[in-house]
């Protein structure tokens, strides 16, 4: 099929302007990064093969087919997506340390416990209970939880720290292993909390290239505001 070159203010009624001018920002970023040699390359598609599950050849063909790719094309999209994390790995590279640290917090994984409920009195009650030793918090979530936590006694994790809610996540980072909390307010609930375990990220490869692209995205987006 036969595609038309499309105007800037047809893009732009479609919604799609600012999505073509940011790929065309990273295709100026990449007219430099060497290209991978054949071995590389050979690499870099086993490795996107694995993370989009393509397991055969078929499985393969109806990919490029719904997205009208030839295999040619497809090829450069893959090369083209590795291109770019290359060029934010290398252009960031002097900023990755202190914005590792920035995110950390955010990076790290937590498992807790956490009961919530309606009234204050109860989640006192429930909180004595526990610090006291008179009941198991596992218990006393699977009892009288009103949240979907009940189903695992109240164990929650390991997830990202950035992934219950910021007050919670706050609460969380200060709290040492074993700590349980009195109870808090948390919008309409009230929640008892007992940090379990924090995991440390480490600045491993697979973390530096997800925070190399996240700059490369505050990257582009600096440039889009700019060009408004």
């Amino acid at each position: 099929m036969h595609l038309k070159t499309y105007k800037e203010d047809q893009l732009a009624r479609w919604g799609l302007l600012k999505q073509v001018q940011r790929e065309e920002i990273i295709d100026d970023s990449i007219a430099q990064v060497p290209h991978p040699n054949d071995s590389e390359k050979k690499e870099i598609i086993s490795r996107w093969l694995l993370q989009n599950q393509i397991k055969t050849n078929e499985d393969l063909d109806a990919w490029q087919s719904d997205r009208l790719l030839t295999n040619s094309q497809w090829e450069e999209l893959v090369i083209r997506k590795w291109l770019w994390s290359k060029w934010c790995e290398l252009h960031f590279q002097s900023k990755l340390q202190s914005y590792y640290l920035q995110r950390k917090p955010y990076l790290d994984k937590v498992t807790y416990s956490m009961l919530r409920v309606k009234e204050k009195s109860l989640a006192t009650e429930l909180f004595l209970r526990i610090k006291e030793g008179e009941s198991l918090f596992e218990d006393i979530a699977a009892n009288y939880s009103e949240g979907p936590e009940r189903t695992s006694k109240g164990r929650l994790g390991p997830v990202p720290m950035s992934q219950p809610h910021p007050a919670l996540s706050r609460l969380l980072q200060i709290s040492e292993a074993g700590q349980l909390w009195s109870p808090k307010q948390l919008e309409n609930w009230w929640i008892v909390v007992r940090l379990e375990e924090i995991i440390n990220t480490e600045l491993n490869d697979e973390i530096r290239l997800t925070l190399s692209l996240e700059l490369g995205d505050s990257y582009l987006q600096e440039i889009l505001k700019s060009n408004v």
